[in-house]
């Protein structure tokens, strides 16, 4: 085993252990103060008299902290993306690597690939109807990428014109996270001309499952950790999903189990389901990014 892993095991298990101390912590801390009966039915009364209504899940849910890292194409892979060649132009990229093109990769069997993004653009644009088709157009998106059933739709950035997708496994989405997104650029007519993808590798669980904090009291980080995040009469729901909770070398990410907050289904709002904790998030600056680095990979792809 080469040291650059050994020392990836080491930080981690240092990590995982110094999270778990962390927790029986605020287990204790939680338990004593921030859920008692009399603290949960006055904030209820709060958002009573604000007619503000919610669908909660069910409290003791159990989660775990969980790490991946980039996942790198297969052989497989790039068999399924050279069947795209005849409409797409697709660049990869490994980490810190210069962009190639798919067509100069060698098809041959037992071909090693250490390439983690897919940059891609249409000959043609992809014709779109998000007025008047929406999950129609989605789903063509989906099936002119590598394996867009596993991305969701987030949300559609006007200022940028992309429309952003996250990565879910085992129906957990992974927010805002640069190696598990995919962005699609439009143009001015509303379809599709270019994009840029990247996965994570499947999960592994770090600590044994521990109960997350009540989803009431999630929405209580949000309300009091925003100025117009509950407007009188919301309606508030609740998900869950994975946020970086700190990265690693060698790609490797540790995530920490995440309420998404849901007003109006229109804002979206972050608290650490395991410590209570609110999470900031720039939605707008991360597709600013995503964007940028589409656009050098797809200017070097052209300047081959």
């Amino acid at each position: 085993m080469q040291w650059g892993q050994i020392k990836t095991i080491f930080i981690v298990s240092f990590l995982v252990l110094n999270l778990f101390l962390v927790q029986e912590l605020l287990d204790k801390i939680n338990a004593s103060n921030y859920d008692t009966l009399e603290n949960r039915s006055t904030f209820e009364e709060q958002l009573a008299e604000q007619e503000i209504t919610y669908d909660l899940p069910e409290r003791g849910q159990k989660e775990a902290y969980v790490s991946a890292q980039r996942y790198q194409l297969s052989e497989e892979d790039l068999d399924i993306l050279q069947g795209l060649l005849d409409h797409q132009l697709i660049g990869l990229t490994s980490n810190g690597g210069d962009v190639v093109s798919l067509d100069d990769i060698p098809d041959q069997d037992g071909y090693q690939s250490n390439y983690e993004v897919i940059t891609g653009e249409f000959l043609a644009p992809l014709d779109l109807d998000l007025e008047d088709d929406f999950k129609g157009s989605i789903e063509e998106i989906k099936s002119q990428v590598l394996y867009g059933d596993s991305f969701q739709y987030w949300n559609y950035y006007e200022k940028e014109n992309v429309l952003l997708f996250f990565q879910k496994q085992s129906d957990r989405t992974f927010y805002f996270n640069d190696s598990a997104s995919l962005i699609v650029v439009l143009n001015e007519e509303g379809d599709a001309i270019q994009y840029r993808q990247t996965f994570l590798e499947e999960l592994e669980h770090r600590l044994e499952e521990q109960t997350v904090i009540d989803p009431i009291n999630a929405i209580r980080e949000v309300w009091t950790n925003t100025t117009a995040g509950l407007p009188s009469q919301s309606e508030v729901t609740l998900d869950m999903g994975y946020q970086t909770l700190v990265p690693l070398d060698d790609g490797v990410q540790v995530f920490v189990p995440t309420w998404e907050v849901i007003v109006n289904n229109e804002d979206h709002f972050f608290v650490n389901a395991m410590e209570g904790k609110y999470i900031s998030h720039d939605g707008e600056q991360f597709v600013v990014t995503m964007k940028e680095s589409l656009k050098r990979e797809i200017e070097e792809l052209k300047s081959e």
